[in-house]
């Protein structure tokens, strides 16, 4: 009787955190054709989350940093977003350059190109408005993501990221 009672407790208690866990924000990734499309019209920087299956802070991302609503919202307004499997062998062509899979290195050749031939995971991207990447490679919680977010959508002088990121004071949570 007692395994029974504690059985329906512990399924209530699932059931219950199971509806107050943060929803998954699907409709923050385009596809690579759409952001093509969309840039034609109206340029804007890409950000890019360059991920693998097996990455486990690439998943530890897609659940706290990409679900945050600052985040969330403030990538949707300033850039297209592209989530990039590292490991695809799909091909995808940029600057009138194709990229595929480079079996030497196991990794896809746009990877390599934008991430500045990193071979760490997560790697987060932005391509500017003058075609070029920059990226930073690892984990990046909210206050980190929110200062490489502004650095590339506001108006800072000449200083380095470097510098930005040191002065910058985070107002997100």
């Amino acid at each position: 009787m007692h395994k029974a009672k504690l059985f329906g407790i512990l399924l209530m208690l699932l059931m219950l955190t199971s509806f107050h866990s943060p929803k998954k924000k699907k409709d923050l990734w385009q596809s690579w054709s759409e952001i093509q499309e969309l840039m034609k019209k109206e340029p804007k920087p890409i950000f890019i989350d360059m991920y693998a299956d097996w990455c486990v802070y690439c998943k530890k991302m897609d659940v706290t940093t990409y679900v945050n609503d600052s985040v969330y919202d403030y990538l949707k307004e300033h850039f297209y977003r592209l989530k990039f499997n590292a490991e695809s062998k799909d091909t995808l062509e940029w600057h009138h350059k194709k990229f595929g899979f480079d079996k030497k290195n196991k990794l896809h050749e746009f990877y390599l190109y934008a991430a500045n031939g990193n071979y760490i995971l997560p790697t987060t991207v932005i391509i500017q408005a003058n075609g070029q990447p920059v990226s930073v490679s690892g984990e990046m919680k909210v206050k980190e993501m929110e200062a490489f977010l502004k650095y590339f959508t506001t108006e800072h002088g000449d200083i380095s990221f470097d510098e930005f990121s040191k002065k910058y004071k985070s107002v997100w949570k």
